[in-house]
């Protein structure tokens, strides 16, 4: 009794694992692909090496895409942004809000976390975070990605909200 139940767990540990690892790859084929505008850091890490930090135009959102509460929302409070293709091939915001949208057939819903409420500077903007801003790349590559400007970065997104970038450009 006490034998099989050893092997259970371990195949119940092994499952677990394999389930984890093939939900990455099943991003690129169940999931959503959308395109965002970013302006590139190059730090370097001594255990990381190169990486980007990549700062999208859709994390900051204007006061009038807000739908959600009125009441002060908590640093690292789940959001939710509704996306949408626009004529430039970006993706953009439409709305966002701490309550969960509804979106239509030719838009995207992204869970992000909340930063805060920029009402000091006499814009009324909402900082969120995607979860997506840091990418890694090969070593000494950065200043690359860093001197072209604005980069495009591509981020596929599953239907159960699991994302990745797919590709920098």
């Amino acid at each position: 009794m006490k034998r099989s139940l050893v092997f259970l767990f371990i195949a119940a540990q092994a499952l677990f694992l394999i389930g984890l690892s093939v939900s990455y790859y099943m991003i690129d084929i169940f999931g959503e692909t959308i395109k965002l505008e970013t302006v590139p850091i190059d730090p370097q890490d001594v255990f990381y090496g190169d990486y980007l930090i990549l700062d999208y135009e859709a994390e900051e959102i204007d006061g009038e895409l807000w739908v959600g509460s009125e009441e002060r929302i908590d640093y690292g409070e789940v959001v939710y942004v509704v996306l949408e293709k626009k004529d430039n091939g970006y993706h953009e915001v439409v709305k966002a809000s701490d309550q969960k949208l509804t979106t239509e057939a030719h838009q995207s819903l992204l869970k992000a976390t909340y930063d805060y409420h920029d009402d000091f500077s006499g814009e009324d903007k909402h900082r969120i975070n995607l979860g997506f801003n840091r990418y890694y790349i090969e070593d000494n590559t950065g200043g690359k990605f860093e001197a072209s400007g604005e980069l495009d970065v591509t981020v596929a997104v599953a239907p159960w909200g699991q994302k990745k970038i797919v590709e920098v450009e």
